[in-house]
């Protein structure tokens, strides 16, 4: 029986075997060739002398010098210890295996775990087994031809065939040469924003790292403990926290970590932090005061102050006084609640500062600053108007319509919303808002197009009952000592005997004759009307009178036309 092999019945599907298969054989070699780091545990790092030197030289260098010393149980043979070259890119994670000794430490008895250690080089070679191995021709076991041109990791193997502990140590090839690549100190400054944040208040810690370059993360800590871990971007690292509960110097610090500590060092930076405490000042009734407030001699105020360490004591003490204050209870929420301070008879006028010093500890003080005074404060005093150049104005000026001035208000509560607007006028202004010290500053306002002659007041208004207010008064257009000319056409077409009845009357509204009932001099005559509407009334008069006028004429017409109305014959009669 004669065996054939059997006709191909489907290219697709040999095609689709071969597709399997392909990619599963470049699966198995993607694996295989995954890059993997050689393996060791960094000690620190160690330079080399002299510092550059010849590539093809049987010993790189005359001797070695590390950072610390070897770890505890390297071997007292200083011949153990080399310097080796790692094969580079990642080929696998044996030290041993992917290195090549460049030099080893001289023959002598040593303790090399104690302080940095000074290691004297010799070369590798044991004639005439082992021949000396330079730099060339451990590089060139890797890279068989081509430039050699590159950096390169040497490392200092404590023990020849021990532990995985080394130093690292950076070189540059440039042609037939080698230059060690020193690291870069690193530098690093802490800031916080703000400055000076108040307790339980958001902040942000930030650590500048000069030079900008260099990569790795930064570690912020308070005391001894951890508050979190940043990386390094754009030279600088930043964490969001929450400042403590309680006031006073807090110590941070950050520690830089490089990502290449060949390349650059590590660095550390401290900075104490004043956190402060949060004092509210409020008069008898109970309004907020702003920063640095005039207080009377004998007023009264109550203060609050939170921040403190619960339950403790904290003596009150005043700038420029004698006077014996009680000391503040710290209530179990480490506030001090409502205590009631009065501006000593005896104190000078001038600036003052109310100190809470928490149990005599100078860095927990809580402060609040004001101006005494025993001079009632002027009211117009809160009020300041300038036109746009900053010359002040007078009281009650003449301002246009479309006149622009700023004003400057105070003794409002510290950072109050404040509503302004303009009596007899709907036009809508934009809020105003006070500062820390309760001062509305330079507020543009603008006189409206619209605006009437006469008298106005704009208010600027604490957004709070029994706020705040100031009134700005103001004046435009004619000051309304002189009357308008009369209009002449009120005088026009008049017969003496209205205006001998406009005259008389002394109600001096409608009293006249049968035409002079518009009664030009009828308003003089001690009536209730003004001399300005007048005019607007008799043209009002006017008009009313011709429209009648022409509906009685358009309706005798018709009468006539429909015979409804006789009049006998057409020539006028006389009595």
């Amino acid at each position: 029986m004669n065996r054939r092999p059997a006709h191909l019945r489907s290219p697709v599907a040999l095609l689709t075997s071969c597709a399997v298969l392909f990619a599963a054989l470049a699966t198995v070699l993607a694996f295989s060739g995954q890059a993997q780091a050689i393996d060791y545990q960094r000690l620190g790092s160690f330079s080399l002398r002299p510092a550059t030197g010849k590539i093809a030289a049987d010993v790189i260098a005359a001797s070695a010098t590390t950072d610390a010393p070897c770890p505890a149980g390297t071997s007292t043979n200083a011949n153990l210890t080399a310097v080796k070259v790692l094969q580079p890119g990642n080929p696998g994670t044996d030290l041993n295996a992917y290195s090549k000794p460049l030099a080893k430490g001289v023959k002598e008895t040593r303790d090399l775990t104690t302080g940095p250690i000074d290691l004297p080089l010799i070369s590798t070679a044991n004639p005439p087994l082992v021949k000396a191995t330079s730099l060339q021709t451990a590089l060139r076991a890797w890279i068989p031809t081509g430039s050699l041109d590159g950096d390169y990791t040497l490392v200092l193997h404590c023990s020849f065939t021990g532990s995985k502990a080394v130093f690292i140590r950076k070189v540059r090839v440039t042609g037939e040469d080698w230059t060690q690549i020193d690291q870069v100190p690193a530098t690093l400054a802490l800031t916080t924003a703000p400055e000076r944040p108040a307790v339980n208040e958001d902040f942000k810690l930030s650590a500048a790292v000069t030079p900008a370059g260099a990569a790795g993360t930064v570690e912020f800590k308070q005391g001894g403990t951890s508050l979190g871990t940043a990386p390094v971007t754009g030279g600088k690292a930043e964490l969001s926290l929450k400042a403590p509960a309680v006031g006073g110097v807090t110590h941070y610090t950050a520690d830089f970590t490089p990502t290449d500590p060949d390349a650059h060092s590590a660095a550390q930076a401290g900075k104490p932090v004043s956190v402060q405490y949060v004092v509210t000042v409020k008069d008898t009734d109970g309004k907020t005061l702003g920063t640095k407030p005039t207080l009377l001699i004998g007023q009264k105020v109550n203060i609050t102050v939170q921040g403190l360490t619960p339950a403790a004591k904290a003596a009150v003490s005043l700038t420029n006084s004698t006077e014996k204050f009680t000391d503040a209870t710290v209530n179990a929420s480490g506030a001090v609640d409502g205590y009631v301070f009065t501006v000593p008879d005896k104190l000078p006028n001038g600036e003052q500062t109310l100190s809470l010093k928490e149990d005599g500890d100078a860095t927990k003080v809580a402060s609040f600053t004001f101006t005494s005074s025993d001079e009632v404060p002027d009211p117009e005093a809160d009020l300041e108007v300038t036109d746009e150049n900053g010359t002040a104005l007078e009281d009650n000026p003449d301002l246009a319509p479309g006149q622009k001035v700023k004003i400057t208000a105070r003794g409002y509560t510290k950072d109050a919303k404040v509503k302004v607007t303009l009596a007899d006028n709907e036009a809508t202004f934009k809020d105003a808002t006070a500062n820390a010290e309760g001062t509305v500053e330079k507020y543009g306002f603008t006189v409206p197009e619209d605006i009437e002659d006469g008298d106005h007041t704009l208010t600027l208004a604490e957004d709070r009952t029994d706020g705040k207010s100031v009134a700005f008064a103001f004046t435009t257009g004619d000051d309304g000592d002189q009357s308008p000319a009369p209009d002449p056409s009120a005088t026009e077409g008049t017969d003496s005997g209205g205006t001998d009845s406009g005259g008389t009357d002394s109600g001096g509204g409608t009293g006249g004759g049968d035409t002079g009932g518009s009664g030009s001099t009828g308003g003089s005559g001690g009536g209730g009307g003004s001399m300005a509407s007048t005019g607007a009334q008799a043209g009002a008069i006017g008009l009313t009178a011709l429209a009648l006028v022409s509906a009685g004429a358009a309706l005798v017409i018709h009468m006539r036309r429909k015979g409804l109305l006789v009049f006998g014959d057409d020539s006028p009669q006389h009595p």
